[in-house]
């Protein structure tokens, strides 16, 4: 399971100075999968007009809004956390958090296509004294189809600090140097697509107007790379819990395919609101390349995966509001031999938004022109 790669491929140098071959081969291939979700969806929406088959769901479950430009105001909330387990079981773990902002955005959301932008929030300030500085890069792409969606991010936190253990004077070690990067792309197969709607969960361009469910089938992908020039763990800490040299970790990357088939239900009360609960249950293959002051390894396993995703909201014809929370969706395994770390970032969003039909008036004004 373990390979130690010896003196050729050891040192800090298979970390810091990734292969471009490689890099070349997963960019063009994220590219090519999102192309083709993107073109699958708009395929969806051209076959929804010639095809009544397609055309005809259930309109006492749903309603469709896509031909309004949906638009909201949201806050969104990133809590990226990464645990170091410690030699003895009876010590806790490290625990790993960038010092990140709760940020405040606004998205729109047409046919199947949805674009937003986020900025720091300006009314909630952040302690850099006490936690450190954390700079970020979240950029994300959704393609919304009826039956088929798609998701693309793109992920960096530089600036960590340890929120468990503190210092004796109850303060934070923070590692300035610390980065993650994190890039994948997963996608979302609605079986029952005519009476359930995932869109209207989660992007409102869509209603649920009676409770239903689905089977969806998400496949997904993901590489993730961390690295710290003096090491994951502070000198301090080595000390305190007598870490032997194999488990210092300078840097890693982690590629993990996956397989989840889940199952999305919405309960609808009291009319116009909802509360929607998506579970994934799946296995990815995982291969992975860390090293230490030593030596590089690489490991290969297959892992048990579960991840969720969780909204409550109101809908109605004109105005929604609600809230979500995701996680488990950006993860590498919990335990990988010597590197004995996990990864995950759980989104907690809120939004409020309503919709307007400025694509149909201008159709009318052409016609009467």
């Amino acid at each position: 399971m373990l390979h130690n790669c010896g003196s050729p491929c050891s040192g800090n140098y298979a970390i810091y100075q990734p292969d471009m071959l490689r890099k070349i081969w997963i960019t063009w291939a994220l590219l090519v999968v999102l192309v083709v979700t993107v073109k699958t969806s708009c395929g969806q929406s051209e076959t929804y007009e010639l095809d009544p088959a397609w055309t005809s769901f259930d309109s006492t479950y749903l309603s469709d809004y896509t031909d309004l430009l949906t638009t909201r105001l949201f806050l969104l909330f990133q809590n990226a956390s990464l645990l170091i387990n410690t030699p003895d079981n009876n010590i806790p773990k490290i625990v790993y958090r960038p010092n990140v902002n709760v940020r405040i955005g606004i998205a729109g959301f047409w046919k199947w296509f949805g674009l937003g932008l986020s900025v720091d929030n300006p009314f909630y300030k952040i302690d850099r004294n006490a936690y450190g500085k954390t700079t970020t890069l979240d950029l994300r792409v959704n393609a919304y189809g009826r039956k088929i969606a798609g998701e693309l991010f793109v992920q960096q936190y530089k600036g960590f600090y340890v929120s468990s253990p503190e210092r004796p004077d109850g303060t934070h070690y923070i590692i300035p140097d610390m980065r993650t990067f994190s890039i994948g792309i997963a996608g979302y197969w609605i079986y029952n697509s005519k009476r359930f709607s995932i869109r209207a969960a989660f992007i409102q361009n869509e209603g649920q107007k009676k409770s239903a469910g689905s089977l969806v089938v998400r496949p997904s992908f993901l590489y993730y790379r961390i690295s710290s020039v003096e090491g994951i763990i502070p000198p301090e800490i080595i000390d305190i819990y007598h870490i032997p040299a194999s488990n210092l970790v300078t840097g890693g990357k982690f590629y993990s395919l996956g397989l989840s088939p889940g199952y999305v239900y919405t309960l609808v009360f009291l009319r116009n609101f909802y509360l929607t609960a998506a579970v994934f249950p799946g296995i990815a293959a995982q291969f992975a390349s860390y090293s230490n002051e030593r030596s590089v390894y690489s490991n290969f396993e297959f892992a048990f995966q579960l991840s969720g995703r969780f909204a409550l909201g109101y809908n109605s014809d004109k105005w929604f509001l609600g809230g979500s929370v995701q996680a488990g969706f950006n993860e590498v395994p919990d335990k990988l031999n010597n590197a004995l770390f996990s990864y995950d970032v759980a989104q907690f969003r809120l939004w409020g938004g309503t919709r307007f039909d400025v694509f149909k008036k201008k159709k009318k004004n052409q016609v009467f022109r």
